[in-house]
């Protein structure tokens, strides 16, 4: 079973919706994530213990801010430090982030409560953690520094979280045919493993 939910912020559904996420990403989309991940425990023909959450920025935050929600997560190409994200980002998207999140620095402590590295203590969750080196959108750091803080915790790389780097690809792995297959391989294994 599979909820694709168009959750706050997205676009399509007019203003009012895309704007809800202003200065709150990863608020109340996320307790619209965790609304979904509770109704469909809620259902007889799914299996409360084996709900999972795959995407990106999402999939950070939802297992370190929700722990317990989610048995597994895999974050694809995922946002964990939204400090270091602007550091290093692209002027473009620097604008963007200021745009959507408000000033870094005014707004620090907004940012670091939408930041997973923050929360990495409180993860329960097995994950799956998969990025491209070359991604000038989401650069290979958001991957490396919060597998870097679940070793400072203690957790074990490939017993705790499995983590892969593709040197090949973007902001996109996955994005030719040999890449899918490749990278959807990757995703089947851990589910059938792990869910």
């Amino acid at each position: 079973m599979i909820l694709q939910p168009n959750i706050r912020g997205s676009t399509g559904y007019g203003t009012a919706w895309r704007d809800a996420n202003l200065k709150d990403w990863r608020g109340g989309d996320l307790e619209d994530v965790v609304a979904g991940a509770n109704y469909l425990k809620s259902l007889p023909y799914v299996d409360p213990e084996r709900v999972g959450i795959f995407g990106g920025f999402m999939s950070f935050i939802a297992v370190t801010k929700k722990p317990g929600v989610f048995k597994v997560g895999v974050p694809w190409v995922g946002i964990s430090d939204l400090h270091l994200l602007y550091e290093e980002d692209m002027e473009r998207f620097k604008y963007y982030l200021r745009q959507q999140m408000g000033d870094p620095e005014k707004d620090y402590a907004l940012w670091g409560d939408r930041s997973a590295v923050e929360f990495a203590h409180q993860l329960t969750a097995k994950l799956l953690i998969v990025h491209g080196t070359n991604d000038p959108r989401c650069p290979i750091s958001q991957a490396r520094v919060f597998r870097d803080r679940l070793l400072q915790l203690g957790k074990r790389e490939g017993e705790d979280f499995e983590y892969h780097e593709f040197g090949d690809e973007g902001h996109d792995p996955g994005g030719d045919i040999q890449g899918k297959i490749r990278t959807y391989r990757l995703l089947a294994d851990f589910l059938e493993r792990r869910l």
